[in-house]
């Protein structure tokens, strides 16, 4: 089966080093936006640059989610293809996919294929065959299933949580979970 994975709250906890770094700011308008600038939303010229000063320090400060290197191992061994799907590059933050992938190694996260600078990702799956497919983002979830019709689950959190059950979007809030719903789907139990 091919895997596809988003890397940012799916891969690496991403938006916990985000929020400690706004609450660390105090600024008051970073503060307001906090959720917005979380989803990675440039709502405002200030924002903007927050991100942006911020992308690469984060990337390089993040820390995987639980089992996520032990599961995609499995993954693997079982013969599946892993495709990492980003937003992260050099187009947009120069820099980032080099350091993607020390992070990824230093964490051995295995994986076959890396699609950076993606902001399609329905299109991507559809190049790449994805057959399963998982992201925080709802966007992304609704696009993918609503297109391509394949499986997909959203990896919930603090920030996406309102909106995927709003959007009846299957989420998980772990590994574990995902490894044993990819078990599920492989069996046809889903």
């Amino acid at each position: 089966m091919i895997l596809g994975f988003d890397i940012d709250d799916v891969i690496f906890k991403t938006s916990e080093i985000v929020k400690n770094n706004i609450d660390k700011s105090q600024d008051e308008e970073l503060l307001k936006h906090k959720l917005d600038i979380m989803r990675g939303d440039a709502v405002n010229e200030k924002v903007g640059k927050f991100l942006k000063d911020n992308v690469i320090p984060t990337i390089k400060a993040t820390k995987p989610m639980e089992n996520v290197s032990e599961v995609i191992k499995d993954f693997r061994k079982q013969g599946d293809t892993i495709i990492l799907i980003t937003a992260r590059g050099d187009g947009g933050f120069p820099g980032s996919e080099e350091i993607s992938e020390k992070r990824l190694e230093k964490y051995g996260i295995e994986y076959d294929s890396i699609i950076y600078d993606c902001k399609d990702k329905a299109k991507a799956c559809k190049e790449h065959d994805v057959e399963f497919f998982i992201d925080d983002s709802p966007k992304h979830c609704l696009e993918v299933s609503q297109k391509l019709g394949i499986s997909v689950i959203g990896f919930e959190s603090d920030i996406n949580k309102e909106e995927m059950e709003k959007n009846h979007i299957k989420c998980v809030n772990s590994w574990n979970e995902i490894a044993e719903i990819v078990k599920n789907v492989k069996n046809g139990w889903i």
